[in-house]
């Protein structure tokens, strides 16, 4: 009997992680992003999560969905179940123009009830922040992701969050690397795991 705390990340050569997984990772291309993205959004949806994914350059909302609809068939289906959920970056990131850390997390909140109240597995999320530009920027984001960090270690609640490095410069990669416990690098055409930090 599977441990109901490990979850499939559903990555070829990467295995299971527990809830509260707070993964990075840097892309460089289309490809990339969407050979880790797509199989680990199909292994959430078809374990009963609640999965959403934040789209931003070089994936579209479009991309997104045909991406996945090419593995499943059925990927409407999710939608209209309300177990799949595809928004772009600015539309989660920056509702109201400018990055409001409170209001993201108020979302995120949004989305635990709905989890709950229609009795899924737990949440399932990928985040492109391809807005970020300035040091205030970054230093506003990594903040972000360090309650983020605290908040989701003891919740049912696994994130996965992609970084374009034609964004990153090294400093910035650095403290994102602290706020996370795993990150996932692209070698010789597969995916592998590298622990970062304790839970």
């Amino acid at each position: 009997m599977q441990d109901a705390t490990q979850r499939r990340i559903g990555v070829p050569g990467i295995g299971t992680a527990p809830w509260g997984e707070h993964i990075c990772v840097f892309f460089n291309t289309k490809e990339e992003l969407l050979s880790l993205v797509v199989p680990y959004i199909q292994a959430g949806l078809e374990d009963n999560e609640f999965c959403m994914w934040i789209t931003g350059e070089p994936v579209s909302e479009k991309d997104a969905f045909q991406a996945l609809e090419a593995v499943l068939p059925q990927v409407h289906h999710y939608l209209a179940q309300k177990q799949l959920e595809i928004m772009p970056s600015q539309q989660w990131y920056l509702p109201s123009g400018e990055f409001d850390a409170q209001i993201v997390l108020d979302n995120w909140v949004s989305r635990a009830r709905h989890t709950e109240t229609k009795g899924f597995a737990g949440i399932r999320i990928t985040g492109n922040p391809v807005w970020l530009q300035s040091e205030e920027d970054w230093g506003q984001f990594g903040r972000f992701e360090e309650t983020v960090h605290e908040r989701i270690r003891s919740e049912r609640v696994m994130a996965l969050c992609t970084y374009p490095l034609g964004i990153c410069q090294g400093r910035n990669i650095q403290k994102t690397l602290s706020s996370h416990n795993s990150a996932f690098i692209y070698e010789s055409d597969q995916w592998r795991r590298l622990e970062l930090s304790p839970r």
